[in-house]
Order: structure tokens, then C-alpha cells, then sequence
């Protein structure tokens, strides 16, 4: 541990290795504020498999993408998953108010939402 450090898993400020947490991380399978590897887990993530804040990648999930796919997170709070896909027919999301069905509907797409019953 220290303010750079290189190893199989270094911790600290600026780490290099296979799996490098601080920081700054770089490396196979990277964790950290900002990442760039393969793998890698940040507030901004570079790599071809990363999640975080923003990223860039072909399999990246986040709120802000620089490039690569365009998959958000999901949508969990309510037991249910909800992700940057076209919804299947006939398949219904109830929603405590319209604000939370409003923005369900933006990440997956859609244009209109539905009142159902009260």
C-alpha cells in the first residue's frame, strides 16, 4: 500500500497491476475512482467491460458514456430490472406516481406512459 504501487493487487493512490485498487487503477480487473482496464469498476471507467458514473467501452454501463454501448443501469428499487431494452408485449410496470413512471419509461425508450386504474 502506498502512493504508487505495482503488484498482482496493489492498493493506494496510483496502482498498477492485475487487479490495482485506489485512486487511480490500472490494470486487468481495475477498481477505483478513475479505471481504465478490462474490467473495471470506477466513478470514470475506460475498458471493454466497465460500470460507473462515466465510461467508455463496448460493454459499458453507466449514466454518461463517451463511447461504446449505450446500456443504463438498471432500474432496481422496486424488485424489478429494467434496463436500456425494448419491453415485451404486453408486459406492465406499475408506478407509486407518474414522475417515477416518466423516467422508467425515458430509460427503456418509450414515449408515452399509462394510467392504470386510480
Amino acid at each position: 500500500m502506498g502512493i504508487i504501487s505495482i503488484g498482482v493487487a496493489p492498493m493506494g493512490v496510483l496502482c498498477i497491476g492485475i487487479i490495482p485498487m485506489g485512486i487511480i487503477g490500472l490494470g486487468v480487473v481495475s477498481m477505483g475512482a478513475i479505471t481504465a482496464s478490462i474490467i473495471g469498476m470506477g466513478i470514470v471507467s475506460v475498458g471493454y467491460n466497465t460500470m460507473g458514473v462515466v465510461t467508455a467501452g463496448p460493454l459499458s454501463m453507466s449514466r454518461v458514456h463517451l463511447w461504446g454501448s449505450k446500456m443504463k443501469m438498471p432500474h432496481m428499487h422496486h424488485g424489478h430490472e429494467v434496463m436500456h431494452e425494448a419491453a415485451p408485449k404486453n408486459t406492465y410496470v406499475i408506478y407509486d406516481n407518474e414522475e417515477m413512471a416518466r423516467t422508467s419509461a425515458n430509460l427503456i425508450g418509450c414515449t408515452e406512459i399509462h394510467r392504470v386504474g386510480k
